[in-house]
C-alpha cells in the first residue's frame, strides 16, 4: 500500500461526508465545505470528485450569472431594462427551456464520449482476452453506465422533476414569489444551480461513483498531480530522495495553479503560512480593483457591486463618489495585483532547484523544514502575513459590512417633524446640483413596483436653488412615469444596498402596504424614523424600519439650509390605488417612488 492509500477512511465516514458535499447549499454551506473536504481528505479520490464536482457548479453558474448581475446594478437603465424583460411572462420559462436543453446536450455529448471510451477498453481487454484465452468473451460488455441512453434519460428527466419539486416547495414555504429588485436573477441562478446539482448527483450516482466520461481526462490529471505529491511528501519525510523529474512535474502544476490566483500554487505545496496569505491578499486586491473600477464608470454601480458583497464603503458618500472618479486608486490597485502575480510565482521558483526540495538547505547550511505546520523563519515566508495583516486593517476602515450602523448624536436633539398630508397638492423634489463627477446620480428609477413603462415624465428645472429654500415643482401623477434626476433618485438607488442585503422583498408578504416618515439631516443623518401607517404584518413592518434606519449616512441634502422631512410608501405591488388600503397611501402611490419630501422650517 503506498503513501497516498494509508488510513483510509470507513464506508460510514465516507458516506456520511459525500451526503454533507451533495447537501452543503442546501444548508447554506456554500462552497466553503468541498473546499474544506478538498484539502482535510487529500487521498480519498472519490469523495474530492463528488466536492470538485460541487465546486465546479458554484463557479460555472457564477460565470453564467454574475455578468447579468452585474449588468443589473450597472445603471438605473439597466436595470429597468432587466427587469421589464423577465417580467413578461414567457421570457424567464424561455431562458430556464434554454438551460435544460443546453444541460441535455451536455448529457448527449458525454453519452457519446462515453461510448467511444467503452469500445476502445472493450476492444484491448477483448484482444488481450484472446491472448491468453481465445475461446473466453468478456462477461460484462458496458461496465460503464453513463455509455446507456436509458441511464441518461432517467437522470435528465428525473433531475428535471426534482428541480421543479424543490422549488415549488420553496415557493410554498415563502407563501410563494414576491417581486423585488433582484428576484429574476435569483429565480434564474437558482433553477440552473439546482438542476445542475441534481444532474450531477443523479449521474455519479447511476454511474457508481465513477467520473462523468466527459470530464474524466482532467480529474485524472489533477488526481495524478495529487497522487505525485502526496508520494513525494512521503518520501520527503522518511528522508528519501524524490525523482527530479516527477518533482518537476509537481513544480509546473504549482505555477499552473498560482496563475489563477496568486497562493493556489503554494497551497498545492503545503506551504499554507504562505499560500493562504497571498491567496487572500491576491481576493482583497481584485476586490478593490473591481470597486475601483465600476465607482470610475459610475459610483452608485461601485456601491452596488460592494453590496453583492454585503458591504458598503466605510467613508461618507459624498467623499466616496469623489474618490471614485479618481483613476489612480485603480491603477494602484493593479499595480499592487501584478506584483502579487509576481512575486508569487518568483518564490515558487525559488523554492525548488538543482537539490532536492525536502533535503534544501538554507544560507547557514541548515536544512530547511518543509511540509510541517508553522510558519518558517525568514522574511520570505513572514512578509505575506504582515501585508495581510494590514491590508485587513486597510479594509476595516474603507469597507465595513452593511449591517454595520451609524448612530447620530443628534437623534435625540431633532423633534418630530409632520408627514405628508394628502390635502396637499404641490411638494419638494430637491435638485441635487450633483458636480460632473458625479454624474453617474442621473437617470430616473422606479421601484416598489412593476411598471414597464418607460416614458419620461414633465421637466424639473435643473437651475441652482435660490438662497431662501429649494425650489417648488409639480409634477402630474401619471403612472409609472418617470422624472428627471433628483435627490430622490439618490435614495433610490442607495437603498437597493440593504434591500439586497436584508432581502427585503423575498420576505414582504402580497400585498403589504406601510407608510414611514424619518428625516435627513445636514450631515446626511437619517433620524426620527416614525411609521405613520402600520399594515397587519409587524414583522415587516419593523423590518422597513430597520431598512430606513440603515441608510444613514447619506449624502447630505443639496440647496437646503435645513434638514428634510421624508414621507416614503412601502408597497409590494403594481402602481394602483385600488391596491392600497388608505387614502394617504392612495395619494402616495403616485408619486414618485411613493416619496414625499420638503424641508423643515426650523
Amino acid at each position: 500500500m503506498d503513501a497516498t492509500n494509508r488510513k483510509p477512511l470507513s464506508n460510514w465516514a465516507k458516506k456520511s461526508l459525500s451526503f454533507l458535499v451533495w447537501m452543503s447549499p442546501l444548508f447554506s454551506l456554500g462552497p466553503f465545505f468541498p473546499l474544506g473536504v478538498l484539502f482535510a481528505f487529500p487521498r480519498e479520490y472519490k469523495l474530492q470528485m463528488k466536492a470538485l464536482v460541487v465546486v465546479g457548479i458554484y463557479v460555472l453558474t457564477w460565470i453564467l450569472i454574475f455578468p447579468l448581475e452585474l449588468l443589473h446594478r450597472s445603471s438605473l437603465a439597466w436595470e429597468t431594462e432587466i427587469n421589464a424583460f423577465f417580467s413578461e411572462e414567457n421570457n424567464l420559462s424561455i431562458v430556464k427551456l434554454g438551460i435544460v436543453i443546453s444541460v441535455f446536450f451536455c448529457l448527449v455529448l458525454n453519452l457519446f464520449h462515453s461510448l467511444r471510451r467503452n469500445q476502445r477498453r472493450e476492444k484491448i481487454r477483448q484482444s488481450k482476452l484472446d491472448e491468453t484465452h481465445s475461446n473466453l468473451k468478456i462477461r460484462t460488455e458496458k461496465r460503464i453506465r453513463d455509455a446507456k441512453f436509458d441511464t441518461l434519460l432517467f437522470v435528465f428527466l428525473f433531475a428535471l422533476f426534482l428541480t421543479f419539486a424543490f422549488t415549488a416547495l420553496i415557493e410554498y414555504i415563502r407563501g410563494g414569489k414576491t417581486p423585488q429588485q433582484m428576484m429574476p436573477i435569483q429565480d434564474l441562478y437558482s433553477f440552473l444551480f439546482n438542476f445542475c446539482l441534481s444532474v450531477s448527483i443523479l449521474l455519479i450516482g447511476f454511474n457508481r461513483n465513477k467520473f462523468p466520461s466527459i470530464l474524466s481526462y482532467t480529474l485524472i490529471k489533477y488526481f495524478n498531480g495529487i497522487r505525485n505529491r502526496e508520494v513525494w511528501k512521503s518520501y520527503a519525510s522518511n528522508g528519501i530522495h524524490f525523482p527530479l523529474v516527477k518533482e518537476l512535474q509537481i513544480k509546473s502544476k504549482a505555477i499552473f495553479r498560482d496563475r489563477f490566483l496568486p497562493g493556489l500554487g503554494h497551497i498545492y505545496l503545503y506551504e499554507y503560512w504562505r499560500g493562504f496569505p497571498l491567496l487572500f491578499i491576491g481576493l482583497l486586491l481584485w476586490l478593490f480593483l473591481a470597486v475601483w473600477v465600476f465607482s470610475y464608470i459610475s459610483p452608485v454601480f461601485g456601491i452596488q457591486f460592494l453590496a453583492g458583497f454585503g458591504l458598503k464603503p466605510g467613508i461618507a458618500d459624498k467623499d466616496f463618489f469623489v474618490s471614485s472618479q479618481n483613476i489612480g486608486y485603480a491603477v494602484i490597485s493593479f499595480f499592487a495585483l501584478v506584483g502579487l502575480y509576481i512575486y508569487s510565482n518568483t518564490m515558487i521558483e525559488k523554492s525548488f532547484s538543482l537539490q532536492n526540495l525536502g533535503f534544501r538547505k538554507d544560507k547557514n547550511g541548515e536544512e530547511e523544514k518543509f511540509f510541517t505546520p508553522g510558519i518558517r523563519k525568514g522574511f520570505k515566508n513572514v512578509l505575506p502575513v504582515s501585508l495581510l495583516f494590514h491590508l485587513i486593517l486597510l479594509c476595516l476602515v474603507f469597507l465595513i459590512p452593511i449591517s454595520l450602523q451609524r448612530n447620530s448624536q443628534k437623534k435625540d436633539s431633532k423633534k418630530s417633524a409632520d408627514h405628508f398630508q394628502p390635502e396637499k397638492m404641490e411638494f419638494y423634489f430637491i435638485d441635487p446640483n450633483i458636480p460632473d463627477e458625479m454624474e453617474g446620480l442621473n437617470g430616473g428609477v422606479i421601484t416598489g413596483n412593476e411598471t414597464k413603462n418607460s416614458e419620461k415624465g414633465e421637466k424639473i428645472t435643473n437651475e441652482k436653488v435660490a438662497d431662501n429654500g429649494p425650489q417648488k415643482g409639480y409634477v402630474k401623477k401619471i403612472r409609472g412615469k418617470k422624472v428627471p434626476a433628483t435627490y430622490s433618485n439618490y435614495i433610490s438607488a442607495k437603498m437597493r444596498v440593504p434591500e439586497s442585503y436584508m432581502d427585503y422583498w423575498a420576505k414582504a408578504p402580497q400585498p403589504y402596504s406601510c407608510v414611514v416618515a424619518y428625516t435627513i439631516t445636514q450631515d446626511g443623518d437619517v433620524i426620527d424614523v416614525q411609521l405613520v401607517e402600520a399594515s397587519n404584518y409587524p414583522d415587516q413592518d419593523l423590518r422597513t424600519l430597520q431598512l430606513v434606519e440603515s441608510l444613514s449616512p447619506l449624502m447630505p441634502p443639496p440647496g437646503t439650509k435645513n434638514d428634510i422631512r421624508v414621507t416614503e410608501l412601502f408597497w409590494n405591488g403594481p402602481i394602483d390605488p385600488d391596491v392600497v388600503p388608505t387614502e394617504l397611501q392612495k395619494e402616495m402611490i403616485n408619486l414618485f417612488d411613493g416619496r414625499y419630501m420638503e424641508e423643515i422650517n426650523e
